[in-house]
């Protein structure tokens, strides 16, 4: 009797430690996926308190048993580990999807990897740089369609309840009508405010707490969609087409600016200016590990693609004066958002296109010419060292027709003011100018066809660019030390001879009669 009892209570207990083996282990038929990455939490966990639960028959251990399998192919959650170490490999540094406004919202890792943002749906409404205050608000909830006219109508939509934020989170925000350039900043204190709003109060944060020991470097294309331009002069067109060198897996496009508009020059005179520029711009961002607040290593930067043409035509009858006279004719906008570990950091770029003329004597300038090349300037960080500049400019300058008739040096330049920052403020400034300068006493007319130019008296055309800048204390929103004042860039210039030389026109051979 004694032995019967033990054989019935023995065998539920055995088939039960075997089912939930089974659901342990996962299924084993061919094209199915382990149990892990099912549906079956509960049995996919593996852990030691599974067991005795099975053993003990309790209803855990038949759910388990009787879970459904995944089927092959059917996406299912992995077991991630809970946060990146500061040794984790590179983040790419990407573009991040137009039009996103919600902001990420996370506090800072206590690993030293970067923060992890929370799915709060959350957006930046109201923020005041110089107070700190800002207004979180969640989206207002859609409601259903009703079926029938008999269903009464319901509200438009529906408040959603706004997700707490505490204090010491930060918040990274994309831009928005409240913070066109975005906002990085840290929660010192919240208020409930009305409907689905929050009101906070806030301090500028660093990416040192953002980002953390996250190690990141990519250079990102500038949609020229999302480019504005605000025009300075009154005929001004703004077109964006694509690469004319072909399509680039890295570039979205190109910004045109076609300008067309008198110089005022000293004493009330004028000449006729016409440009054309096309622009091919990236951000450069690179992060390398926060230690003690500051990264190792962090680099801001831009290149600038660009083609230009411009034409100058007119009687400069007096010297312009020690300062070149300069035309700006349109402003240039963007803040595109990268992506740097799954959180947003927004970049700032700003450009005044310019025409820009000097003499130093009486001359009748006709001059068009061309200019390509790639603009790059960089703020570089090292831990021990600080920040130095880096700069270069690879630039080709050729003219298309130049006619000249007086005694005067001439320099004719389009050109660029370049600013480029992090979430509303700059950290470098720099002037860029691709330029012709000509030098003539007599007359000269040269063009790009190939024909030897006609002159008389001496000449000569020069190419050259300029680029200077500097690097502002505004660079403290990596979290490294501030740059007392604006540390200059080293200027570049360059110049290359197009043509020189002295000669004079044929003369007229009489006619026989």
């Amino acid at each position: 009797m004694f032995k019967r009892s033990i054989g019935r209570a023995t065998g539920p207990a055995v088939l039960t430690l075997i089912l939930a083996g089974v659901a342990a282990c996962g299924p084993t038929a061919p094209g199915t996926q382990p149990a892990a990455a099912g549906a079956a939490a509960p049995a996919a966990t593996g852990t030691a308190a599974a067991a005795p639960a099975a053993a003990a028959g309790t209803p855990a251990a038949a759910q388990a048993a009787g879970a459904p399998r995944a089927k092959a192919g059917t996406p299912t959650a992995t077991p991630t580990s809970s946060k990146p170490t500061a040794a984790a490999a590179a983040a790419p540094v990407a573009a991040a999807p137009a039009g996103d406004k919600q902001a990420a919202i996370a506090a800072p890792a206590k690993d030293g990897g970067a923060a992890t943002p929370a799915d709060r749906n959350l957006q930046l409404t109201a923020y005041d740089p110089a107070s700190g205050t800002a207004v979180l608000s969640a989206p207002v909830a859609p409601t259903a369609p009703t079926t029938a006219p008999s269903t009464p109508a319901t509200p438009s939509g529906t408040p959603t309840a706004a997700p707490a934020v505490q204090p010491g989170q930060l918040i990274a925000s994309p831009p928005t009508a409240a913070a066109p350039q975005g906002a990085l900043v840290a929660v010192t204190a919240v208020h409930p405010g009305a409907g689905t709003t929050l009101n906070l109060a806030t301090r500028p944060a660093t990416l040192a707490e953002l980002l953390g020991g996250t190690e990141a470097d990519g250079k990102v294309p500038v949609d020229p969609h999302g480019i504005t331009v605000t025009p300075l002069v009154k005929d001004l067109k703004a077109t964006v087409g694509a690469d004319p060198s072909g399509v680039k897996a890295d570039a979205s496009g190109t910004l045109e600016v076609d300008v067309k508009a008198p110089m005022p020059l000293p004493g009330g005179a004028s000449v006729d200016a016409s440009g054309s520029l096309q622009l091919h711009p990236a951000v450069h961002f690179a992060y390398h590990g926060a230690a003690a607040g500051s990264p190792r290593t962090a680099s801001i930067g831009f290149d600038l693609g660009a083609q230009a043409h411009w034409k100058v035509t007119g009687d400069l009858a007096r010297d312009t004066g020690a300062a070149p006279v300069r035309l700006p004719f349109a402003k240039l906008q963007a803040s595109p958002v990268l992506t740097v570990a799954g959180l947003p950091v927004v970049v700032n770029l700003g450009l005044t296109c310019y025409l820009e003329i000097s003499a130093d004597g009486q001359v009748h300038l006709e001059a068009e010419q061309e200019a390509t090349g790639t603009w790059a300037v960089r703020a570089d960080y090292t831990g021990g060292k600080g920040w130095a500049p880096t700069t270069s400019a690879d630039t080709k300058v050729s003219p298309v027709r130049v006619r000249l008739t007086g005694k005067a040096g001439v320099r004719a330049a389009l050109g660029a003011e370049v600013s480029i920052g992090l979430y509303d403020t700059v950290g470098v400034e720099t002037t860029v100018a691709p330029y012709l300068r000509a030098q003539a006493e007599g007359s000269l007319s040269a063009d790009s066809s190939g024909n030897p130019p006609q002159a008389q008296g001496s000449w000569s055309l020069v190419g050259g660019v300029d680029l200077n800048g500097s690097l502002t204390a505004h660079l403290k929103v990596f979290g490294t030390p501030v740059i007392e004042g604006k540390l200059p860039l080293p200027p570049f210039h360059r110049e290359w001879p197009l043509l020189a030389g002295s000669a004079a026109l044929p003369s007229t051979k009489p006619t026989s009669s």
